[in-house]
C-alpha cells in the first residue's frame, strides 16, 4: 500500500458535522476534531522540519523560481516564532496533502461553496515562552485583493494545542461586520475608500460590550476554518514544558470570490500583471484550479 493510499483521500471528511457548519456560518471560526490521522501529520511534520532548515540556507532563494500564483517562498524567523510562507508548490508533501487529502472537500462543504480553489499557504513555529509568541489580533481579509467571503483559512494542528500553548482565540460573529479595516500592512497615505474604517475601530471589538470571546484548544490533526473577517490571533505560548506548537495553514477561494484590487489590498505582481485576472471575475482555472466541487453542483 503506497503511502497516500494509506492516510486515505477522504478519511476524514465524515469528522464534519452540520453543528460545524451551523457554527461556521454563525460565529466565522469552528473546530472539527480529528480530520487528519497519524500518517499525514508525521509527513507534514517533516516536510515543515525540512523546508524550514532549507529556507536557513542561502540557496533558498531559488526556490521561489516557478512560482507563478503566489507570493515568493519566506521565511520570518524571530525569537520563538518562525512563520514559513508559500511552500505548497516546493514540498513534495505539501502537494501530496493537497491532492490526496480531504482538505478541499472538508472547506467546502463546511463554507457553504458550490466550488473551491487553492490559494496560498503559511505554516507557524512556535517554541519556547515568550510574549513574541503570541499572535496580534487581526483579520485576514482586509488586505485581500480578492472579495467575497469564500476564503476561509483551513488552519491544522501538526502538534497538540493545549491552552497553554499558544491557542487560536476568536471574536465570535465578527465575520458579519459590513466594514473593511485598513491594516497596518495596508498603505496609510492614501484616503480611506469606499467601506473602509480605520484600524482601531475594528480591534475595538475584543473588548466591545457583549464580545463574545472563544479560545481553542486542539489536538494534532484538528482543523479550524475561520472566515476571513473573522477577529482572531493566538495566546501566547506559557508552557514550561518542552517542545513546541506547529500549525499549517492554507487559504482557499470559494464559489463567490472575485478579483477586486484596491488602494488598500496587497500587491501579488505575479497577479496584477497576469491578463488572465480581470477585475469582477473569478479567479481564472488556468491559474486556481478548482479541487474541489459540491456534488449535484454545475
Amino acid at each position: 500500500m503506497s503511502a497516500t493510499s494509506a492516510v486515505g483521500a477522504n478519511a476524514g471528511l465524515g469528522a464534519v458535522r452540520e453543528e460545524h457548519v451551523r457554527q461556521y456560518a454563525a460565529e466565522g471560526a469552528t473546530l472539527v476534531p480529528g480530520v487528519f490521522g497519524e500518517g499525514w501529520i508525521a509527513r507534514l511534520l517533516g516536510a515543515v522540519d525540512r523546508v524550514i532548515e532549507d529556507a536557513r540556507r542561502p540557496a533558498f532563494a531559488a526556490l521561489a523560481a516557478g512560482n507563478r500564483t503566489q507570493n515568493p517562498v519566506s521565511l520570518q524567523d524571530r525569537d520563538g516564532d518562525a512563520i514559513l510562507r508559500n511552500v505548497m508548490h516546493h514540498a513534495p508533501e505539501f502537494q501530496a496533502w493537497l491532492r490526496d487529502s480531504c482538505a478541499a472537500a472538508v472547506v467546502g462543504t463546511v463554507i457553504g461553496a458550490e466550488h473551491v480553489r487553492f490559494w496560498m499557504d503559511a505554516t507557524f513555529v512556535k517554541e519556547g515562552n515568550a510574549d513574541a509568541t503570541a499572535t496580534p489580533w487581526h483579520n485576514d481579509g482586509c488586505t485581500f485583493p480578492f472579495k467575497g467571503g469564500h476564503a476561509p483559512s483551513f488552519w491544522v494542528a501538526l502538534t497538540d494545542v493545549e491552552p497553554d500553548n499558544a491557542p487560536l482565540v476568536t471574536i465570535a460573529g465578527t465575520h458579519l461586520d459590513p466594514w473593511n479595516y485598513r491594516s497596518p500592512f495596508s498603505p496609510q497615505d492614501v484616503p480611506l475608500p469606499p467601506g473602509y474604517r480605520e484600524w482601531p475601530d475594528l480591534l475595538a471589538q475584543v473588548d466591545a460590550p457583549g464580545a463574545v470571546r472563544r479560545v481553542w484548544p486542539a489536538r494534532a490533526g484538528d482543523v479550524m476554518l475561520i472566515h476571513p473577517k473573522t477577529l482572531h490571533g493566538s495566546l501566547p505560548r506559557t508552557t514550561t514544558r518542552p517542545g513546541r506548537r506547529v500549525a499549517f495553514t492554507t487559504r482557499w477561494l470559494g464559489s463567490d470570490i472575485r478579483w477586486a484590487p484596491d488602494p488598500l489590498s496587497v500587491r501579488i505582481a505575479t497577479l496584477e500583471g497576469n491578463p488572465r485576472m480581470q477585475v469582477g471575475a473569478p479567479p481564472p482555472d488556468e491559474l486556481f484550479p478548482i479541487l474541489w466541487r459540491r456534488p449535484g453542483a454545475g
